[in-house]
């Protein structure tokens, strides 16, 4: 039995001030015009079920410019099970944030992240085409997301490795500067390199798969042409502690740490070719709605159960086929909720079966499922 959304509530977020939506199993179609709420209320959905934004990592941008705080509640229901979840996100500017359980504050946020709230989320924005053809940050944000969804101990993990990072540089750079010994860099090398084969080990095992489902979902989207990910190291899994002792030179002379997994990346292929420096803006579309797909496929392997479906204006660049693919893709799923402009994109059986929310001015005008 897979859990889906029943019902949400915005509190003073973003443009809503008090707003509730009541959605269904299967396809959730969010329809306004431009810059009335439709992102917002899918960047309110994801804070609602992992803790944070998809869109920003300042909390104070989701508060309404005329309030001190922000909050989303919802209800979470098990398909075929009168069984029901409530969950709660409090968030106000110099505060900590709150999430709760049934009224039980939840362990931390990782573990609320991870399912802690009863249901997953993958999200899809416009923006979002930066993980194919952005920076290799972005690439790796992506897929550490994914896992930190599935694991709180591997998002501790990336937190952790991060940190680890941050003060071995601080002491590179004070070495260079010459106050303190190279002698003293063997600590922070084993924290780094002990923090760091975590992380690897998790992307390493979760590469494999995610290359499988992405090769199957740009096939359905793009065409027969054969489409791979391939994860790029920057030292050989096997080599990373040796590899960070003999840069050690280079990384005082840089103040910076060269080797590790935050200077890994991943290649995402098209018939060989590397959508990042040769794909067009069509391709890298595709190709970032096929790496979406492929985290709802391996959330769906590793737990059993499919995450919501957080897709906002997917359908506006896309030819006739392609929507008619996506529809169909939505509707056979357990939860997914898409936002549009155009109610036309959609033929009338879609419309027939589909659960259609209308928006305007941060508010639902129209929303019959409950």
């Amino acid at each position: 039995m897979t859990p889906y959304l029943r019902a949400l509530r915005l509190v003073n977020f973003r443009n809503y001030t008090n707003d509730t939506v009541f959605l269904k199993p299967g396809l959730n179609i969010v329809a306004g015009d431009n810059a009335q709420g439709k992102t917002n209320l899918l960047e309110g959905i994801s804070f609602a079920v992992t803790g944070s934004s998809p869109r920003t990592p300042n909390d104070s941008e989701v508060v309404n410019w005329d309030a001190k705080f922000a909050r989303t509640e919802a209800r979470i229901a098990i398909e075929g099970s009168d069984a029901e979840r409530k969950v709660a996100v409090g968030y106000a500017p110099g505060e900590k944030k709150r999430l709760s359980v049934d009224g039980a504050t939840a362990p931390s946020l990782a573990h609320y992240a991870a399912g802690g709230a009863g249901v997953r989320a993958v999200n899809f924005f416009p923006d979002d085409i930066r993980i194919v053809k952005g920076a290799p940050s972005d690439r790796r944000e992506f897929l550490d997301g994914i896992l930190s969804s599935l694991r709180p101990s591997y998002a501790r993990a990336v937190n952790e490795y991060a940190k680890a990072v941050q003060q071995r540089n601080q002491l590179l750079r004070r070495i260079r500067d010459g106050f303190s010994s190279e002698r003293t860099l063997a600590t922070w090398d084993q924290k780094v390199v002990d923090l760091g084969e975590q992380v690897l080990q998790g992307r390493d095992v979760a590469v494999p798969v995610l290359d499988e489902h992405f090769a199957s979902s740009l096939r359905a989207l793009y065409g027969p042409e054969k489409a791979a990910i391939r994860y790029s190291h920057s030292a050989s899994p096997d080599g990373y502690a040796e590899a960070l002792r003999e840069a050690h030179s280079a990384d005082i002379e840089r103040g910076t740490t060269s080797i590790g997994p935050h200077r890994d990346d991943f290649e995402v292929l098209l018939g060989g070719v590397d959508l990042t420096t040769f794909g067009s803006q069509g391709q890298q579309r595709l190709a970032t709605l096929a790496l979406k797909f492929a985290a709802r496929d391996h959330v769906r392997g590793a737990v059993g159960e499919d995450p919501i479906l957080l897709f906002d204006d997917v359908m506006s660049e896309l030819d006739g086929r392609r929507r008619e693919f996506l529809a169909g893709y939505f509707l056979e799923s357990t939860q997914a909720v898409i936002s549009t402009t155009n109610l036309e994109y959609f033929d009338e059986e879609i419309l027939r079966r589909a659960n259609v929310i209308r928006i305007s001015g941060g508010a639902v005008t129209e929303n019959v499922a409950g």
